[in-house]
């Protein structure tokens, strides 16, 4: 199935960089079907039409995919590098998540964020992970500069901190994720949360967890969490 992303449901066109897609990488041919969806939902069936400067689409029929019963959340203090954010946003969409936060902390490098948190890249390629992975849900994603209001705001069913404090045994995340429950889970910076930031999230109704015996990488965290979060509904 050929999946193409289109927000505005009110458009029956592809955008430029969609429609190069289309025609110089698929060579798709007025006539052909294609699916589209506006990435809450909705997957549209679609006939082509390939003009000289665009690519229209006829809707021949719809239908509006089920959300599932649970909702993964992650909450992940950005690393200094662009690349391994975007790499993180692009696996972990592939697995599902319905948001990713990037919250700064205490040890969060704040001079780079500009530069290593680009809001607009980071939703383009969710998109395409979107649709590579054959789903119908954009993640949403934000960046959150006040870390006390995250976590006295939010209100999800589980809500989890990978944390684990020296010489203690902490016990899996995946252990503590409920079936069909809505899943926050905060994954630190390099240098980790500090540890008034630690007791403001227990505090707050978060559970400390681990991600298993070896040390990773802001970013293996993530996605290892976002994976873990996931499996913990099929099991």
């Amino acid at each position: 199935m050929h999946l193409f992303y289109q927000p505005d449901t009110r458009i029956f066109e592809l955008d430029e960089e969609e429609s190069r897609h289309c025609t110089k990488v698929l060579r798709l041919s007025t006539g052909d079907v294609i699916h589209v969806t506006d990435g809450r939902g909705l997957l549209q069936k679609c006939r082509l039409n390939i003009g000289k400067r665009n690519v229209t689409y006829e809707v021949v029929g719809s239908t509006m995919i089920q959300k599932r019963p649970y909702a993964v959340h992650i909450a992940v203090a950005p690393t200094r590098k662009a690349e391994r954010n975007e790499w993180m946003v692009e696996k972990m969409t592939e697995m599902g998540v319905e948001r990713i936060d990037f919250i700064v902390t205490e040890n969060t490098h704040k001079e780079t964020i500009s530069r290593v948190v680009n809001l607009s890249r980071l939703k383009r390629i969710a998109a395409s992970a979107m649709k590579q992975s054959q789903q119908y849900y954009m993640p949403e994603i934000s960046l959150i500069t006040a870390y006390d209001t995250f976590i006295k705001e939010n209100t999800d069913d589980t809500r989890l901190i990978a944390y684990v404090p020296d010489n203690h045994l902490t016990e899996h995340v995946i252990k503590k994720v409920a079936k069909n429950s809505k899943t926050t889970l905060l994954i630190g910076p390099e240098g980790d949360f500090s540890p008034e930031e630690v007791i403001l999230a227990t505090a707050n109704g978060f559970e400390a967890v681990s991600l298993g015996a070896t040390r990773l990488r802001t970013e293996t965290a993530a996605v290892a969490g976002c994976h873990a979060v996931n499996l913990a509904q099929l099991i």
